[in-house]
């Protein structure tokens, strides 16, 4: 008996501790390119085929290096977007030195995007502010900080970019397409008259089980966790993320950058 409890448990060590190395050091640096296709008829036909690049949450510092960070630069300009969009979160921790700022500001710039590279600011951004408005600056991001862009492309009728660091719904009017960005996706609850949303910070639950999904949920992302929802009119979709928040791990749910094409039907 005591034979078969050893056998038994010493099993069960080897399978957790294989579990810790691939959520460790394997699913973390798996990233993927997910293309999704998004229909809407209220979307104006000039604008069939229009690519937008979205990443998001990198915590550079924990899981992401800056091996990683040439790698997602590199995917995003194969993609060659009209727009690039990255829904916050770019740094892992509070102090961020001149080296670390250098060195986000020479890949961001690298990114290329036809039109606009637009950016938003996560929770984690908050905590250093200002290092992350130079970096983005520097790195030809426009930031929407509670502000609003329109876009035109080959068309009299423009998109209505929109990024909400807080709950600033005076900014969305029914004049145009409007397309939001923000970090915390439980923040659309409270928000109306969009046409589609993108966000971040949930990182999918971090952890998957199969049949189940995510099962980490964050302030902020308790009740959208996964990668798409339709609230009423409003088409959400939610980052995967990159990195890792908190835990150095992901499992069954690789890092990934999504590329969208708009199509009018």
């Amino acid at each position: 008996m005591k034979h078969r409890l050893f056998k038994f448990f010493s099993l069960l060590i080897i399978i957790v501790f294989c579990f810790y190395l691939y959520g460790r050091y394997i699913n973390t640096k798996s990233f993927k390119v997910i293309e999704t296709p998004i229909y809407d008829k209220n979307l104006s036909p000039d604008y069939n085929g229009f690519k937008i690049a979205h990443f998001s949450d990198i915590h550079y510092g924990r899981t992401i290096n800056e091996t990683e960070l040439k790698k997602i630069v590199k995917e995003l300009n194969n993609l060659n977007a009209d727009i690039v969009i990255f829904t916050g979160d770019l740094f892992d921790y509070k102090k961020i030195s001149n080296q670390d700022k250098k060195l986000m500001i020479k890949y961001l710039s690298e990114i290329k995007a036809k039109l606009y590279k637009f950016a938003i600011i996560g929770d984690y951004d908050k905590l250093y502010l200002s290092d992350y408005q130079e970096i983005l600056t520097e790195s030809n991001f426009l930031l929407l900080n509670n502000s609003s862009k329109l876009v035109y492309y080959d068309s009299t009728t423009p998109l209505n970019f929109i990024g909400l660091t807080d709950n600033k719904s005076d900014l969305i009017t029914n004049d145009y397409y409007n397309i939001l960005l923000f970090h915390e996706p439980d923040l659309i609850k409270d928000i109306k008259n969009i046409n589609l949303a993108f966000a971040g910070h949930s990182l999918g639950g971090q952890f998957k089980i199969p049949f189940i999904g995510g099962i980490r949920k964050i302030k902020g992302a308790t009740t959208y966790i996964e990668s798409y929802y339709k609230i009423n009119n409003t088409e959400l979709f939610i980052s995967n993320g990159l990195g890792t928040q908190d835990i150095s791990m992901r499992l069954f749910n690789s890092p990934s950058i999504t590329l969208y094409r708009l199509y009018n039907s």
